[in-house]
């Protein structure tokens, strides 16, 4: 989901490019191979997947190709790569007997933002764009069983104005893809624009690489929208789960213990914990924090009460950022009853413009993250954080503290590697690509999603349509997970969307990452990663002692 972060958060971006600063984006994950999705996984299972007959000389380990180039390689598919096959042809829109047309759809936003994307090493061209997508679908063409048809990307540069969203334009324009190339997928990653998915859906076409939508969402749609990452409804259960075993007050002698203590006229600790939350205005969005996480922590603990008189859902608005910042905090810092706890259910960006308005309101929280959209990467909260000399929004005054600084939670993202372990950059390559024109991560991020697309069609087999598709998905198993040290992913039935566990961690300012070396890291703790139903009860988390002071 790499490339595809950068253009979804674009229009946060802008908020920050007034300011002088654009925040680097990293993917989501994925990641387990067992049986079902939602097993817990502990390792991987090598399955053959069902539909081939014949040849698995190619196949590495169980796997389509060896997990060295991509961990989440799919299950060996006993077929020939490349071979021809009594597919029966136009089996659905976009498939023919030779090929499966996928549109990526591109956007830019403008000088502005394109020239601190350059000065960023960010930028993409619609060129370059055009240039990954013909290495990946090489690379997916030369190692996925396809059923005698080829994957085909056609690159679509959009026309419509998406900072700020023009929805209109942008519903036209998914309905004018459909109609003139008649795709049997768009890819498209974004987290503002639920619409322009369901649009597709109703247009009954696959739409993929839209970050951070429900269950509910998917299923209204099915079965046509599908991520690559975790889903809110997902996400939301689990740290409602993660907040009542080990975090919450009620009925309970816990109490605020990560605080930051710079306003020692509102220090928090010791104090009852009251949870705030802070989210998108996309109605899909709301609608997860108020119909899934409120009733998941009455259901857990009964401690969603307090959500519903803190919370506060900002919109990509760039001419009333200031305004919303303001309303944000005084939605969670009341005169009367302030959230001790800020949860954070955001993007990338979002995080840099909250934790500024708390440092100039003076309000230090317990800052929490529960993220399915990249926020839990170390090279996106290396922004939020300042190295002696350094700057960044998120921390005004660096010599009271930075917000971040204390930040702890759960994660969807897998711990960063070094970039040349990483899968997007070696597809790239072994997919005849040269000078990779974006950063490893993104690379990776943009990579899952077409692993996850090319592994459905294949595992769906000969007859593809997007009902068989969803079908078969379970049949793929679950790889990852656990005590893994990567994204457990799998379809069960009826979702769709790949990721299904997390992480625990903790922000440490001064771990250098292992990503890039830089100081900053987010700390696994716990020892495993939890699928909803595992997060264990303990009086709190292993977090250390407040790590700003």
């Amino acid at each position: 989901m790499g490339r595809s972060l950068i253009r979804r958060y674009l229009p946060l971006a802008v908020v920050l490019a007034a300011q002088g600063l654009i925040i680097g984006l990293y993917p989501s994950t994925a990641a387990n191979t067992n049986a079902a999705a939602g097993t817990g996984g502990a390792g991987t299972t090598p399955v053959v997947a069902a539909g081939g007959s014949g040849n698995t000389s190619h196949c590495s380990g169980g796997r389509e190709f060896s997990t060295s180039i991509d961990y989440y390689a799919p299950p060996c598919t006993a077929g020939t790569i490349g071979g021809s096959y009594s597919n029966g042809g136009s089996t659905y829109q976009g498939v023919t007997s030779k090929t499966v047309t996928v549109v990526d759809y591109y956007t830019d936003s403008g000088a502005l933002v394109d020239a601190i994307l350059k000065s960023e090493g960010l930028f993409e061209s619609y060129q370059q764009s055009q240039e990954v997508d013909h290495a990946f679908e090489t690379f997916i063409n030369s190692h996925y069983v396809l059923w005698g048809r080829k994957l085909v990307v056609v690159p679509y540069e959009a026309t419509c104005t998406t900072v700020p969203p023009d929805y209109s334009c942008l519903l036209a324009q998914m309905d004018s893809i459909v109609d003139t190339i008649h795709p049997y997928a768009v890819y498209w990653g974004t987290t503002l624009c639920s619409a322009c998915f369901a649009q597709l859906a109703h247009d009954h076409t696959v739409a993929f690489g839209g970050a951070g939508f429900s269950d509910a969402f998917a299923q209204a749609n099915a079965p046509y929208v599908w991520d690559a990452g975790e889903s809110s409804t997902h996400i939301e259960t689990a740290f409602a789960q993660f907040w009542c075993n080990q975090l919450s007050s009620k009925d309970s002698s816990r109490v605020v213990s990560f605080a930051p203590d710079n306003n020692r006229a509102q220090d928090f600790n010791s104090h009852k914990r009251v949870l705030g939350v802070i989210s998108t205005n996309d109605p899909d969005n709301e609608n997860t924090v108020t119909d899934v996480l409120v009733p998941a922590l009455d259901h857990d603990c009964g401690d969603g009460a307090s959500v519903a008189t803190h919370h506060y859902f900002y919109s990509q608005d760039i001419n009333t950022a200031a305004q919303q910042i303001d309303a944000g905090i005084n939605a969670l810092d009341s005169s009367s009853n302030p959230a001790t706890d800020v949860l954070c259910i955001c993007d990338p960006v979002a995080p840099e413009l909250l934790y500024e308005g708390e440092a100039i309101s003076n309000y230090w929280p317990e800052n929490l993250l529960a993220d399915v959209q990249g926020m839990g990467v170390d090279a996106v909260a290396q922004q939020d954080d300042t190295t002696p000399g350094g700057y960044a929004i998120g921390c005004p005054s660096p010599s009271v503290g930075c917000e971040i600084d204390d930040e702890f939670g759960i994660t969807s993202t897998d711990a960063l590697g070094p970039p040349d372990t990483e899968a997007g950059p070696k597809a790239y390559a072994l997919g005849g690509g040269t000078n990779l024109p974006l950063q490893a991560y993104s690379a990776t991020g943009d990579w899952e999603e077409w692993n996850m697309l090319a592994s459905l069609i294949e595992n769906t087999g000969p007859d593809l349509t997007p009902a068989r598709m969803a079908a078969a998905a379970p049949s793929m198993g679950t790889i990852g997970g656990g005590s893994t040290g990567h994204t457990e992913v799998g379809f069960s039935k009826g979702s769709y969307d790949w990721t299904i566990d997390a992480r625990v961690v903790y922000w440490d300012r001064n771990e250098p990452s292992p990503y890039n070396g830089k100081p900053g890291t987010f700390m696994s703790i716990e020892g495993s990663r939890y699928l909803p139903g595992q997060y264990p009860k303990m009086q709190e988390p292993p977090v250390p002692a407040t790590r700003s002071s």
